[in-house]
């Protein structure tokens, strides 16, 4: 278990004001997607800033990539707090690729493949795509333990290991209860430093 220490920083770190940026993310390769690749993106609140550090990453948030032929668009299934006003309960979502990517929500991002074949990847994006279905909302107390509510690793966690897949390596960090009641969780690096991912191919970044 990865042991976090001191909160993992200072707790004023969680009210800090962003860092303003000036690059957004250039979103190429899209005829390279499979079913079932990972996106990983950093963003500009507080709790991006918190996650990236503590975990000595690049990227805070993680989603599945799906492919919508009936929009033919690639979307990206995930869990995360509500973005927007109308977001008034904060429900798993699948959204278009480049929304997900938006200059008002990402500065970095990057995309991964699992090392797996093409129909567990599929069964991948099924299971998370049900859970958007279902209306399953974003766990606000980070537990494993609880699968009646997820959050953006635990859902990219639990749909591949339900194909018999642990990206996470079993691996965990310890963090205080109050920010997580079971005391650990799985953050994005996590599985981004898994040894089940072929690669992770970072986007370019351009200025605005």
């Amino acid at each position: 278990m990865v042991k976090l220490t001191e909160l993992i920083f200072p707790l004023a770190l969680l009210f800090a004001a962003c860092t303003e940026r000036h690059e957004n993310v250039v979103l190429t390769g899209l005829e390279d997607f499979r079913e079932g690749d990972l996106v990983f993106r950093c963003g500009f609140g507080a709790e991006s800033r918190v996650v990236a550090d503590a975990s000595h990453s690049t990227y805070s948030h993680i989603g599945i990539l799906h492919y919508d032929s009936l929009t033919a668009q690639w979307m990206v299934i995930h869990a995360v707090p509500g973005e927007t006003v109308a977001d008034d309960r904060e429900y798993l979502k699948s959204e278009p690729v480049k929304v997900f990517y938006a200059a008002d929500r990402a500065f970095r991002g990057a995309w991964a493949r699992v090392d797996c074949a093409d129909s567990i990847a599929i069964a991948a994006t099924q299971y998370a795509l049900q859970k958007v279905e279902e209306q399953v909302e974003f766990d606000n107390d980070y537990q494993l333990s609880d699968t009646t509510q997820l959050y953006c690793t635990e859902l990219v966690w639990q749909a591949y290991c339900h194909q018999g897949i642990d990206l996470s390596d079993q691996k965990r960090h310890e963090v205080p209860v109050f920010v997580c009641k079971d005391g650990e969780c799985i953050f994005p690096s996590d599985i981004e430093k898994s040894t089940k991912i072929i690669y992770v191919k970072p986007f370019k970044t351009q200025e605005q």
